[in-house]
This record gives C-alpha cells, sequence and structure tokens, in this order.
C-alpha cells in the first residue's frame, strides 16, 4: 500500500516538471502579496445533561495565520500558509498549527505540501459547515477528518469540475493509527448548484477505516440549502452520518440558519439526532453577534440542551510589493 500512495504523490509533481522546466528568468513579474489575517470567535453559554446545568466561556476556532502569494512566471505561482489557534477558553495561549504548507499552482493543477484541509472535507464538511460551534458539523464531525499533516494534495480545475485527491504518508509512524491515508473526490459546481463526492481510505494498526459520501447545495438568491451524507466502515463498525442545513438572510443584518444532524452507529451509545438554530446579526461584514440553540437526542442517554451567545471578529490586511 505504501508504493501506491508514493506513486500518487509523485504523480502530480512529475506531471508538473516539463512545464516548470522553461520557467527560468522567463516572464518572472516577482509581484508578491502578502495576508495577515485572523478571527478572534469567543462563547459564553449553558448546557444541560438531564439535571446538571454548566456554565461556561469556550472558543469557536479561533485563529491567525498569514499567507502568500508569488507569480513565478509562465503563469504559475508559488504560494505558502500557516495558521494557529488561539484559545480563548485556556489563557488565550497560541496553540498548535491548524494549517502550514507550500505548493506551486499552474495549468497543471496546484501541488502542496504540509498540513492542509483534507479533500473529504472540503467536498463534504464544508458545504454543511455553517454554524458557530468548533463540533460542527455534527454528524460529520463523528466520522470525518478535517485538517491533517504530512499531506501531500492536488487539485485541478477542468471546466466546472474539480478533481482533488490527497496522500498522507508518514513513515516515522508507521504503526500509528494515524498514518497512510488516501482521499480522492469529484465536484460540480455551476448556477449556483455544488455536487461533489468523496472518497477516504485510512489504514490503522489492525484494520481500516472506508468513508464514502456525498453533498449538495444550492443557492436560490439569500436562502442557502445544503445536505450531506457520508457511509463509513471503521473497523468494522459502521456509522453513517446526514447533516442538512439551511440559511436565509432576513432585513437589517440578520440571518438565520436551521440543521438536523443524524448520526447513527453499529455502537447504539454514540448515536443521535441533532437540531440547530442560530440567529446573527451583520452589522459589519467583519463583525457579527450570535444566539444560538441546540438539542441533541442521544439513543443511550439523555438529551443535551445548550444555548450560547458569542461574538466574532474578523481581520484581513493584504500588501502586494
Amino acid at each position: 500500500m505504501k508504493q501506491r500512495l508514493l506513486k500518487a504523490a509523485v504523480l502530480p509533481l512529475m506531471i508538473a516538471l516539463p512545464s516548470a522546466a522553461n520557467t527560468e528568468d522567463e516572464g518572472v513579474t516577482n509581484k508578491t502579496s502578502f495576508n495577515f489575517y485572523g478571527t478572534l470567535r469567543p462563547t459564553f453559554g449553558i448546557t444541560s445533561n438531564g439535571s446538571e446545568d454548566s456554565w461556561d466561556v469556550k472558543d469557536a476556532l479561533s485563529r491567525i495565520g498569514f499567507s502568500s502569494q508569488k507569480a513565478l512566471g509562465n503563469g504559475m505561482t508559488a504560494f505558502a500558509t500557516g495558521e494557529f489557534k488561539i484559545a480563548i477558553d485556556k489563557n488565550g495561549d497560541l496553540g498548535e498549527a491548524r494549517k502550514a504548507f507550500v505548493g506551486i499552482n499552474g495549468d497543471f493543477g496546484r501541488v502542496a505540501i504540509g498540513k492542509q484541509w483534507s479533500t473529504i472535507y472540503n467536498m463534504l464538511g464544508d458545504p454543511v459547515d455553517i454554524f458557530n460551534r468548533a463540533s460542527s458539523p455534527l454528524a460529520y464531525d463523528h466520522i470525518g477528518p478535517y485538517r491533517i499533516n504530512n499531506y501531500v494534495s492536488y487539485r485541478k480545475i477542468i471546466g466546472d469540475f474539480s478533481l482533488a485527491t490527497d496522500v498522507q504518508i508518514d513513515d516515522e509512524n508507521e504503526a500509528s493509527q494515524n498514518t497512510d491515508r488516501f482521499n480522492t473526490g469529484l465536484a460540480y459546481s455551476a448556477n449556483n448548484l455544488r455536487l461533489a463526492v468523496a472518497y477516504y481510505i485510512q489504514k490503522m494498526a489492525v484494520d481500516k477505516k472506508e468513508i464514502r459520501g456525498v453533498s449538495a447545495a444550492k443557492s436560490f438568491g439569500d436562502l442557502y440549502l445544503a445536505a450531506t451524507f457520508t457511509d463509513t466502515d471503521d473497523q468494522g463498525v459502521n456509522k453513517t452520518s446526514l447533516d442538512m442545513v439551511a440559511a436565509y438572510k432576513l432585513s437589517n443584518g440578520y440571518k438565520l440558519k436551521i440543521g438536523i444532524s443524524d448520526f447513527d452507529s453499529s455502537v447504539d451509545v454514540t448515536s443521535f439526532r441533532a437540531y440547530n438554530a442560530t440567529l446573527e446579526w451583520h452589522p459589519r461584514n467583519d463583525f457579527y453577534l450570535f444566539g444560538e440553540v441546540q438539542t441533541m437526542d442521544w439513543k443511550a442517554g439523555d438529551s443535551t440542551n445548550s444555548f450560547m451567545v458569542g461574538l466574532r471578529y474578523n481581520f484581513d490586511y493584504g500588501f502586494k510589493f
């Protein structure tokens, strides 16, 4: 399996070489852009589980990062990104890297190496990831990977179609359950409609995990609808997830979001159905206030109800030279 994964990783680089060979000192404009960006997302709320109530200040994935692009000539661009967690609920510490990669983009496609978003999240998780929680989207969160380290990715857009293939290679942790993953997907986007399919396989210590899924998203003016379904074989345990969401822009900068999530596992203790409703107020594009209520009905346990309010402040400063 290791040889097949290595070939999948090297193939995009081999495709790129003929184009790259003629770029030396030809058409290089030395144009460089640099962005410093971030988002701070504190929340405050209450969670009720049976007879117990818990009040807490939490963090909804605050982060800070930078990205840069540089023209190489002959239609090619080099790019790099570094992004790091900010734990507002843990002394405001600057935490581990969320993303850290370098790549090259051209007519051959896009190749990058480092810690990146997985294809399965981009294809399936992102369309339904609209709420203000670290565990969003709820059902997908119980089966799918998000960002993966030691990753080699390839992306190519052909007309209305987007092809993506990723592979993780981590030779230092051969026996780890977090190594040797292969991920691929295809998306179609046109007329405010997006359809996608994805496949993911991960080698475990003694078995494997496979995920197959589909997603659909459509915008109708101020109304957005999306759904994602996955079917997973996790070391012999069957799991399915379904996330359905809707968002509607109201007047005066308000937005209403609702969602239903269903996670079913042959291990019933982890199965649940959840409901979300969120009202956001956007006085500016870079700042908004929200209130969100969530109910989780567990198949093997008491329901969990929560309500929280939160703030989100985004910033992005760009420079060109």
